[in-house]
């Protein structure tokens, strides 16, 4: 399962961001990470469901467990070949909204990106 991979990717860059956090920022540590926002490339070969149950799922035991993971569909720059004019995509249907013309030369699309990391500050006891 791809996604599984990629969620286990993108949680180490969370973890290892709280960590770098906590050990330059001693006197204002960091618990926990409350919600995690990405952009995912329009064509990338990933269900976002999945991707979003894979996160909860190795999330748990963690400082990102019960965190939130947003996705967004990540802008896909185009060009139409047949009338040079330019667009981005933000959906699957492939037409150039000037021209109707099916043919698209593009780049990219296919990744995942952290684009915010919100965390929760630690909790201290008051007696």
């Amino acid at each position: 399962m791809h996604e599984a991979s990629l969620v286990q990717g993108l949680l180490d860059i969370c973890l290892k961001a709280l960590d770098e956090h906590n050990a330059a920022h001693p006197e204002n540590r960091v618990e926990r990470i409350s919600k995690v926002e990405c952009q995912l490339g329009l064509i990338a070969c990933v269900e976002a469901q999945t991707l979003v149950a894979c996160f909860e799922l190795f999330a748990e035991g963690t400082p990102a467990e019960g965190a939130q993971l947003l996705l967004q569909t990540a802008p896909l720059p185009c060009r139409c070949t047949e009338c040079s004019h330019e667009f981005s995509l933000t959906q699957r249907h492939f037409v150039c909204p000037s021209c109707g013309g099916e043919n698209i030369h593009f780049n990219g699309g296919h990744g995942l990106t952290l684009m915010a990391l919100h965390v929760a500050p630690e909790e201290t006891d008051h007696d």
